[in-house]
């Protein structure tokens, strides 16, 4: 038997032995919704540290009367202040990972991975990390070097990615679209290029998605956030992706 077909066997199983959230439970979701289009505006677009930073307080300053205030500020503000409380270093590098690692294939991230890992070991910022929450008593803000982010060069954060002795692998299989996709839930650009420039209402792209997986449980969910946070919807109830 092909490993398609295991596979199909494998998932189809385990979608018979599983059940929904409780009816009386909203899904408590925190990376949706509102939060997850404020994700989408302050960090997918920017190349720097500096502009997420912006973006958010942007987000912490939002008028008073906007609707959305008393849920995306708060996320806003705290989530700018854990990036200031990190390693600078490691905020620099974290994000040109986030940049980088979307064309990395498996075998080239597991190799990434490694390398920077194994800098980070030898940077000072990692004892001093452990060292102010795990061993000094009581706890000490940390001490890092260099301190801010202003301060952290092009070049330390190349270190990060500068070639070294090659990770052996124990496969040699290799890819850069993760070939058993098909048995999740659908991806963002799968509902997108359903959508298109077609005329469809939501429920209409759900149960599209539906059939497509077999009525797979959170298809219907995620599916509808998407649409939620990426459609615009015009009269009718048809739909058009955001631009």
């Amino acid at each position: 038997m092909k490993l398609q077909a295991r596979l199909a066997i494998i998932n189809s199983t385990i979608e018979e032995f599983t059940t929904g959230l409780p009816h009386d439970q909203p899904i408590a979701a925190t990376i949706s919704g509102r939060i997850r289009g404020a994700i989408d505006y302050c960090f997918q677009p920017a190349n720097d540290i500096t502009a997420v930073l912006d973006a958010l307080e942007g987000m912490i300053q939002l008028d008073p009367s906007h609707e959305d205030k008393d849920l995306i500020s708060p996320w806003a503000e705290k989530t700018k202040a854990t990036i200031l409380q990190r390693s600078p270093t490691s905020v620099h590098v974290t994000l040109r990972q986030l940049r980088e690692g979307r064309r990395w294939s498996i075998a080239e991230t597991f190799r990434q991975e490694h390398t920077i890992a194994s800098k980070f070991m030898e940077h000072p910022d990692f004892v001093e990390g452990v060292s102010s929450l795990l061993i000094r008593k009581p706890k000490t803000t940390p001490q890092w070097k260099p301190a801010s982010l202003e301060a952290v060069s092009d070049a330390q954060v190349d270190s990060f990615f500068s070639p070294r002795p090659t990770l052996q692998l124990l496969s040699q299989n290799d890819y850069s679209d993760y070939p058993h996709a098909w048995i999740g839930l659908p991806r963002e650009q799968e509902v997108q290029d359903f959508v298109g420039e077609k005329r469809v209402t939501v429920e209409q792209v759900v149960e599209h998605f539906e059939r497509k997986t077999g009525g797979k449980m959170g298809v219907r969910e995620k599916v509808s956030e998407i649409l939620g946070r990426k459609c615009d919807v015009l009269e009718e109830g048809m739909m058009s992706w955001k631009r």
